[in-house]
């Protein structure tokens, strides 16, 4: 048993180390490809949570009219909120901490020959994960809208609906995508199985003759096949991280929601399936014509 697994792990190694150009060609081609898949993904991935809205994209920032700005007034509009269906939390935004956000991001010159702060209390609503659609992120403002302590209260609907609009397109175009891109993956490594396939025919042959089962011949082969799917599929990880890193510029909230993770084992591990597919589809193939 031990000396089958050690003849398994060499002749799949062989390709790699008798023909090191077509190896190396191989896994760059395979990981050009899943580079291309790694996108694809993502960008289903992203777009399927930005159709339902992501929590910074979703939030609704609630400003309290000039007569409620005690804290009696702001206590009880914020048990309002609370009692809103739908909402994950509700976070209080002081004057204070509004100017110090406001200096954060545009600097202190606007504000630096005012002796008072002009920026008014607030509070920030963050819907929960089934409430963060463009229809829901509107009904919530209305709802918002209604209550006397509030004077305004604003949204994404709009960034929200053009989500929406563009969602099942998106992702329909990606699934499409995907799956062209897994076909031409598998004619790479067909080809890259099938060149070995003949540098070694007369050792398969071989074999063949001495009584070797059809399994012990193809199984070779299906783990080089897949040793280099795995190391291409290695390439479009890091792909995958590089269009996630640039994503957060977009939308930090929303880059935060896709699992990396689960993506690059969701990656690694189609690679590999189409790879073992592939290779075994080849070797049956080859088999069967040379078959005495």
């Amino acid at each position: 048993m031990k000396n089958q697994i050690g003849y398994l792990l060499l002749e799949a190694f062989r390709g790699f180390r008798s023909d090191k150009f077509l190896s190396v060609t191989s896994v760059i081609t395979i990981g050009i490809c899943t580079s291309v898949f790694a996108g694809l993904l993502l960008a289903f991935v992203l777009v399927w949570s930005l159709g339902h809205g992501g929590a910074a994209d979703s939030v609704i920032r609630v400003f309290p009219g000039p007569r409620y700005e005690d804290q009696a007034s702001l206590d009880g509009l914020e048990s309002k909120l609370h009692r809103l269906q739908g909402l994950d939390s509700v976070v209080f935004v002081s004057k204070d901490d509004a100017l110090e956000e406001f200096k954060r991001d545009f600097g202190d010159e606007m504000i630096r020959s005012l002796d008072w702060n002009p920026l008014p209390h607030s509070f920030l609503l963050y819907p929960a994960l089934g409430f963060r659609s463009s229809s829901q992120n509107r009904l919530l403002l209305d709802r918002v809208r209604q209550f006397p302590e509030v004077e305004e209260a604003t949204g994404n609907s709009l960034y929200l609906a053009w989500l929406d609009k563009w969602r099942w397109p998106v992702a329909g175009g990606s699934s499409v995508l995907i799956f062209l891109v897994a076909g031409a993956l598998s004619l790479i490594i067909h080809n890259a199985v099938k060149l070995n396939l003949y540098s070694r025919r007369i050792l398969v042959e071989n074999m063949k003759y001495c009584g070797a089962g059809q399994l012990f011949i193809l199984a070779p082969f299906l783990l080089e096949g897949v040793l280099l799917g795995v190391l291409g599929s290695l390439i479009g990880v890091l792909t995958l991280g590089f269009l996630l890193t640039l994503s957060r510029l977009i939308s930090a909230g929303l880059a935060a929601s896709v699992p990396f993770m689960g993506c690059s084992l969701t990656l690694i591990g189609a690679t590999a399936t189409i790879a073992a597919i592939a290779s075994a589809r080849t070797v049956r193939a080859f088999l069967r014509g040379h078959a005495a």
